[in-house]
């Protein structure tokens, strides 16, 4: 095998260098089903600009020359304007599962861009999910976790179909070119990408997400605030209050694994265990609770939250007893001087009406005596 000079050596690397980045690396675009996409492509050609699926290179779906553009295939447009400024990109106007892919954007027999699209499946929390995929195979049809290409979740070929539990595909489907995979029962955990591949192809790549879940919260002031982690990964509690100043937001606590960080207002009042807790709750700390995944910036769990009155006392079982025994104290006090008010009303009026009693026997004598001196 003959060596290369130095120079020569360095001039292959360069060449190697500049082919490798010719490919315009885009960023992988991820939109829901049925909406539309845009995969971005900016790059100046005076040829023919065609888009491809990038393992099918000669199904065009758009292109377009410096006279008009054309939709080759139903669903996938470019604009003609835009192509004569440079922007190549290309529309999909309803993106569907099985436009989950990677495509080629070549000017001539150039490529120059390749973007991945990724269309998200979101269903609520356990629910059942099917990812769809449509495509002709006659030999292994086998789903995968993507970043866990080795462990099938579910496999067909033309005998049978055989699936780990809570993972299903239909023999009678996987005939008629129905590759969809069904998830029974789908959770946070279920929460990421699945490829689907026949004798080691990739045919269709699905990302499943899990819609947020809303908690409506009504506690009393003085009681605890427990929030649901439902994922192991990194989070990070948004708190959103609404006072006379508006909308405020902000960052109060991270949790990743068991380490908990909050700001020095919440420290004394947060815990982890296997939920977080925040104690003493107040009027003031009504709000929207919102647990997001730091990583995907994905909100995971929302509490609405409305804190109601003052915190209840507790009263000891002994200040109980001694309030009864003061308030009853009292009560006798109270009849006890009604009683004897009573009395002395009572030998008042007695007294006032011997004094009255008097008097007319003291009246009548002094009148006796008068008539006896006149006869």
């Amino acid at each position: 095998m003959q060596s290369c000079s130095s120079a020569h050596c360095v001039l292959i690397l360069l060449i190697f260098t500049f082919t490798a980045v010719y490919v315009s690396a885009v960023p992988p675009v991820k939109v829901k089903i049925n909406e539309t996409a845009t995969l971005p492509c900016y790059e100046s050609c005076r040829g023919v600009v065609r888009w491809t699926v990038s393992h099918k290179p000669r199904d065009v779906l758009a292109e377009c020359d410096q006279t008009s553009c054309r939709s080759v295939k139903e669903g996938y447009q470019m604009i003609h304007d835009q192509y004569l400024k440079g922007n190549l990109s290309l529309i999909i106007t309803n993106a569907d599962l099985s436009k989950s892919n990677t495509y080629t954007c070549e000017c001539g027999k150039s490529e120059i861009c390749d973007v991945y699209l990724q269309v998200e499946v979101k269903v609520k929390l356990h629910d059942s999910a099917t990812l769809r995929c449509y495509e002709r195979c006659s030999g292994l049809v086998r789903w995968t976790v993507f970043h866990k290409p080795r462990d099938a979740l579910a496999e067909c070929d033309q005998t049978s179909c055989r699936s780990n539990e809570g993972y299903q595909m239909i023999h009678d489907q996987y005939l008629k070119g129905d590759l969809s995979l069904t998830i029974t029962d789908t959770d946070f955990s279920k929460r990421t990408s699945y490829t689907c591949d026949c004798d080691g192809k990739d045919l269709c790549d699905v990302a499943l997400k899990i819609e947020t879940v809303n908690t409506l919260v009504q506690i009393k002031a003085g009681e605890s605030l427990v929030l649901n982690l439902d994922i192991s990964d990194p989070l990070e509690v948004i708190y959103d209050s609404r006072g006379t100043s508006g909308t405020f937001s902000h960052q109060i606590c991270t949790v990743d694994g068991q380490s908990l960080e909050c700001k020095p207002e919440y420290k004394h009042r947060m815990s982890l265990t296997s939920d977080l807790e925040l104690r003493e709750m107040k009027p003031s700390d009504s709000g929207v609770y919102t647990i997001r995944d730091i990583k995907t910036k994905e909100d995971i769990h929302v509490y609405a939250v409305i804190v109601q009155g003052a915190p209840q006392v507790s009263v000891p079982g002994w200040a109980t007893a001694l309030i009864l025994l003061t308030v009853a104290a009292v009560v006798i006090l109270v009849l006890v001087l009604v009683l004897v008010f009573f009395m002395r009303s009572h030998n008042q009026s007695i007294r006032s009406i011997n004094e009255q009693i008097n008097c007319i026997e003291n009246t009548l004598t002094d009148r006796l005596a008068s008539l006896e001196r006149t006869v």
